[in-house]
């Protein structure tokens, strides 16, 4: 093409009202792309659950209401008519509850006073799952008239359980001032990690406060405490379970329980043994179960197991202590022994050095030694009684270790009155003491 083709090209292109040939190619580049993007529509893609329908005019309200995140999983399910259904159309093919596409069973209720149809779930509804109530277009009314489309809504269940079945029971008198804590209620691995925060309090308010203090956290019951609970008046307890993936807070109810007061009388009894056996790290290795001696020291495992026996529910642990006897009476006693509570079950007379049996390195320690007399120690502490509570009450606690600085030797379990004791001090309730009922929020 010649210079003078080209210039005709370009008065031509800058002919008409967008001026300059410049404005023109840029119009037409820019035409071009609207053009070619109105041939690529965005397609939303397929959704695998029903679109939440608006309610027909035959609905007057929904529970949970449309698109309801964090609903209970217990939390009561209804649809309130503005007028009468006829119920011989109410069943599980005009009503449903679905996960995905499964059917839940439930089962249908009308209560005619208000108009609401109930569906309770006959299973435990899953957490953070979302669920799909649908009405049939069948659905008749008492005047003839059918509901003509089919109903949809959705809500999405929360993420936690609620607490509940206390140990002891809510309002409980004259229980150990070491007794152990448990409750049901746990919320299943797959809606995240929990952690239940045990709170105290003098009254239900403050058991029950959010931003309240919290005594403990657990993985799961039973808390066990390590100092007494209060014997001058009532313990209210509530758990606070706590979603640590969601930040969910779901605060149990609060329960109550009395102590026997300070100063009761109790009895002492001796408690059975059922093995002993030390181990002293080297080779050859050499079980000492059952010998005449305990020995303990800084290269030795070494336990004991008593046997606490089955629940005695006419008693209440009032404390608990081992007493030990050294060996040679070249050596008297001393202090610095201590007693810790194994982690897991372990074979009585197969020890291995460290461990097992092992302990919890953090806060196995139970109490140290105190000197009684040049012939005998002793270890006691509120954090020893309310283990053996809960090993007696509870099970599924294992025994006790011996660890000391220096090494020493006592005498076995089985050694007349140098013997290796437990002794628990057991109180024995008579009637309840008559006390005013609690006031409770909202009774």
């Amino acid at each position: 093409m010649n210079g003078q083709g080209a210039a005709a090209r370009a008065q031509t292109l800058g002919a008409g009202p967008l001026g300059r040939g410049g404005s023109a190619v840029c119009g037409l580049v820019v035409a071009a792309a609207l053009l070619a993007s109105c041939g690529r529509r965005t397609v939303a893609p397929p959704s695998s659950t029903p679109p939440v329908t608006p309610p027909p005019t035959r609905i007057e309200a929904i529970h949970p209401t449309a698109r309801s995140a964090g609903v209970l999983y217990d939390e009561p399910i209804w649809i309130q008519f503005v007028t009468e259904v006829d119920t011989t159309t109410v069943s599980d093919r005009t009503v449903f509850l679905k996960l995905d596409t499964r059917r839940v069973p439930v089962a249908l209720r009308w209560d005619p006073t208000t108009r609401r149809l109930h569906i309770a779930p006959l299973e435990l509804l899953g957490l953070r799952r979302t669920y799909t109530l649908e009405l049939s277009p069948l659905l008749r009314f008492a005047d003839g008239s059918l509901l003509g489309e089919t109903f949809f809504s959705q809500f999405t269940t929360n993420s936690l359980r609620r607490p509940h079945s206390p140990q002891p029971p809510d309002d409980r008198l004259q229980q150990s001032p070491f007794v152990a804590l448990q409750w049901s209620g746990l919320t299943e691995s797959s809606a995240g990690p929990v952690t239940y925060e045990i709170h105290m309090g003098p009254d239900p308010a403050s058991a029950s406060d959010p931003a309240g203090p919290a005594l403990a956290s657990r993985a799961a019951p039973p808390f066990i405490p390590r100092t007494r609970w209060r014997q001058d008046g009532p313990n209210y307890w509530a758990i606070h379970a706590v979603n640590v993936v969601t930040g969910e807070r779901l605060v149990g109810p609060a329960w109550r329980f009395d102590t026997f007061a300070v100063g009761a009388a109790y009895d002492s009894i001796a408690v059975s043994v059922v093995d002993w056996n030390w181990l002293l790290d080297g080779f050859p290795v050499r079980q000492r179960c059952r010998e005449d001696s305990l020995v303990m020291g800084p290269t030795i495992v070494s336990t004991i197991r008593w046997n606490l026996g089955p629940p005695d529910t006419t008693v209440q642990l009032a404390g608990a202590a081992i007493e030990l006897t050294p060996r040679y009476s070249t050596v008297p006693a001393v202090a610095g022994p201590s007693v810790w509570y194994a982690t897991a079950a372990f074979a009585g007379c197969s020890h291995t050095f460290p461990g097992p049996p092992n302990t919890d390195e953090a806060n196995g320690r139970l109490a140290d030694a105190v000197v009684l007399r040049p012939d005998r120690i002793r270890f006691s502490s509120d954090a020893l009684a309310a283990h053996v509570e809960a090993t007696r009450r509870l099970g599924g606690l294992y025994g006790y270790l011996f660890r000391a600085p220096v090494r020493r030797s006592y005498f076995n379990p089985f050694a007349d009155t140098r013997a290796a004791t437990l002794w628990l001090y057991i109180y024995r309730p008579g009637p309840a003491p008559a006390r005013l009922a609690a006031v409770r929020p909202g009774g």
